[in-house]
């Protein structure tokens, strides 16, 4: 019936009938939306507020059979549709205040009641927010209003039903990963993603859910996006090759860079290639890796002559983001500089024109780190977490404050207390991992098998 296009009542009907005994049938609901734009939404003479009330008769029955099988994708796509189409009518009845957006939002805190786990409902939250932020966006330009003051009230709203369900159960790992997507913008910074005092203050609350939960991954997770935040991008390795001339004739010389970074980016449009002190378009940058973002990237310059090429400097500005995983990043400063006579790489921007206080408050968020988990794991064993976080921490002190590109000494740098200190967790997290930890969700049960 749905390829012979027979939009017809009677077919509107049997789809209700047939998504109630198969809600997973995604056929079914394809062909009842193609239903209800033929017969309900595209049809002029249907007066709107006729219009409406279909898609709210359509969303109770939908929230019947969510109850009955809450994790259904097909349920909880379809529901989205109808949201869509019902906003669309509502902004042409030129209604101020969304019942539909309002009703949606309040359906979700109460199935996040009967199941916090449930990610389909998150993913429908987070659309859902999507969806009203793009509706107040357009409802203030059409009127000629500033909108920042509204979209700032509607992400309060939601840090705030974040924290209410975090300081509940720390373990709500969905709960913390919605929180990361609305703290940017609420609290955004030029430098990191959010801003300092917020940092702070979300390290400690973390602090509160470690002492909590030491057990439970969510926190940890919450923790490492964190501190990603603070961490530059930087060079981490250097490697220059120059090849023999590949045609005596024309006296082309193979000149290759490759340039190791801190963390995956997407391109290196934050840096600056210069040959023989001059910008050219000679120049190729590609991925050692394939994906969308990559640490390793080779720098090759075309069609150079022997006699051309002098000098090769790669150079990142004070004030560049680069684009990570994480979103845009901050980045160290730093002029590399590479002579054909000398053959050697040289570092050409001294230490002391770094921004130091960036770097002061990531060591000092360090340093308060490592001392809050060496605090925990003294007063308990055995946590497994707490341990690889601290050898992470302790990694990337190493990593970040013991790079040589950047001419860090002490006290920013102790090499060998750092690597004495990073061998022992490690041996001691490879002993904690002979123990099982419980189930968070069963304090009183173990998951290591019985024969054990």
């Amino acid at each position: 019936r749905r390829i012979a296009k027979q939009y017809t009542v009677e077919n509107l009907e049997l789809t209700e009938k047939a998504g109630a005994l198969c809600s997973d049938g995604y056929t079914i609901w394809n062909y009842r939306r193609e239903l209800i734009e033929e017969l309900i939404i595209k049809p002029e003479g249907k007066p709107k507020p006729e219009k409406l009330t279909f898609i709210q008769l359509e969303l109770k029955n939908l929230l019947k059979l969510l109850m009955k099988n809450p994790k259904s994708y097909t349920l909880w796509f379809h529901r989205g549709w109808c949201i869509g189409q019902g906003l669309l009518l509502e902004n042409d009845m030129g209604k101020k205040d969304s019942d539909v957006l309002t009703n949606e939002i309040e359906l979700c805190k109460k199935m996040l009641v009967q199941d916090e786990r449930n990610f389909h409902c998150w993913n429908y939250k987070s659309s859902l927010l999507s969806v009203e932020l793009e509706n107040v966006k357009k409802k203030c330009e059409e009127k000629k209003e500033a909108s920042e003051d509204i979209i700032k009230s509607i992400y309060l709203r939601e840090y705030d039903y974040t924290t209410t369900l975090i300081s509940k159960n720390f373990s709500n790992y969905s709960a913390w990963f919605y929180r990361a997507k609305i703290l940017p913008h609420l609290f955004p910074d030029p430098v990191y993603l959010i801003n300092r005092e917020t940092l702070k203050k979300e390290l400690q609350t973390l602090k509160q859910a470690f002492y909590t939960e030491p057990k439970d991954q969510s926190c940890w997770n919450h923790h490492r996006w964190l501190i990603s935040l603070l961490l530059p991008v930087q060079i981490v390795s250097v490697q220059i090759n120059v090849g023999s001339v590949s045609d005596p004739f024309s006296g082309r010389l193979s000149f290759v860079a490759y340039i190791g970074l801190s963390q995956k980016v997407k391109n290196l449009g934050f840096a600056r290639f210069l040959i023989n002190n001059a910008k050219t378009d000679r120049i190729s940058v590609l991925p050692v890796e394939q994906g969308v973002h990559s640490d390793r990237w080779k720098i090759v310059c075309n069609g150079l002559k022997v006699t051309e090429l002098n000098e090769f400097s790669f150079e990142i500005l004070k004030d560049a983001k680069a684009t990570t995983i994480e979103g845009k990043q901050h980045t160290r400063p730093i002029l590399l500089q590479w002579k054909k006579t000398e053959n050697i790489l040289k570092l050409q921007t001294p230490a002391k024109s770094l921004d130091t206080s960036l770097d002061t408050f990531l060591k000092g968020i360090l340093d308060q780190e490592i001392a809050a988990f060496q605090e925990l794991i003294d007063v308990e064993d055995g946590l497994v977490y707490a341990i690889e976080r601290l050898c992470e921490l302790y990694s990337l002190k190493r990593e970040y404050f013991g790079n040589p590109y950047y001419g860090f000494k002490a006290p920013y740098l102790h090499a060998s207390e750092l690597d004495i200190k990073y061998t022992q967790l490690q041996d001691y997290k490879k002993s904690c991992l002979l123990y099982t930890s419980p189930s968070p969700r069963d304090a009183t049960l173990s998951r290591m098998p019985s024969s054990a």
